[in-house]
């Protein structure tokens, strides 16, 4: 914000000469000699250009506040609209934007794009049971869970109610199988304290679905969320709190 306001203050300043150069161009074509006109009012060029740079560096720095809190704005909005208002991860939007940009790399590099789906198992009991704030403490202490169990350039987002999504530029299945694991871990680990339960605390489980294009070539986006959407129902189908991966026959 500095550095633009200075600059506009600086160009308002430089806008500013324009003034007594305008006035003894004026004077010329009037046949007054430059030298002239300054030597007969010199502290008429004095106060125009002081004067002008004065008003003009002020209005620059105004405006260059004002054009600095503006791109702020649009840069907080723009987060915003790509961040889950609940748990501060990425939102469904971020993600699938994300996952055509890394389709996009595979095309370029023939890198491998994994993609792991986790979903939190009988939630609805939290909800039921304790009251959705609880249920919202759960999911926000699940968020963090996630978010420190990953590493820096894997995405972590919440894609609906209890349902978050890693993605994971570079990973092959098992690769991705070790992160969704140590996810899941984190989450069975993690605890949320009720409110005026005395120390009571909340406990829940994840199921993920695993895929990769590594062991799933030639699968688009979509096909690959579907497929590892369909290893997250067969983990909920085996028992829960576990991690599966997809195969192309799912």
């Amino acid at each position: 914000m500095k550095r633009r306001t200075t600059l506009r203050a600086l160009e308002g300043v430089a806008l500013a000469l324009g003034a007594p150069l305008g006035w003894l161009l004026i004077q010329a074509a009037r046949g007054v000699p430059v030298h002239v006109a300054l030597t007969d009012h010199p502290g008429l060029y004095v106060y125009m250009l002081a004067g002008t740079a004065l008003a003009f560096g002020l209005f620059g720095w105004v405006l260059g506040g004002r054009e600095s809190r503006l791109q702020d704005t649009v840069r907080r909005l723009a987060e915003l609209a790509v961040t889950d208002g609940l748990t501060g991860l990425r939102n469904a939007r971020y993600f699938h934007t994300r996952l055509a940009e890394e389709y996009a790399e595979i095309e370029r590099t023939g890198r491998p794009l994994a993609v792991v789906v986790l979903d939190l198992d009988h939630f609805k009991r939290v909800n039921d049971r304790f009251g959705h704030p609880v249920g919202d403490d759960v999911l926000v202490n699940t968020a963090r869970a996630i978010a420190a169990a990953t590493r820096h350039g894997e995405t972590e987002a919440r894609v609906g109610g209890e349902e978050f999504a890693l993605l994971l530029p570079g990973s092959t299945g098992a690769e991705a199988m070790e992160v969704a694991e140590r996810v899941r871990r984190a989450i069975a680990e993690n605890e949320t304290p009720l409110p005026h339960q005395g120390g009571e605390r909340v406990r829940v489980t994840a199921s993920a679905g695993v895929a990769s294009t590594a062991e799933l070539p030639g699968v688009g986006a979509q096909e690959l969320v579907r497929l590892a959407d369909e290893a997250l129902y067969r983990a909920k189908r085996e028992g829960r709190n576990r991690s599966v991966m997809a195969a192309a026959a799912d």
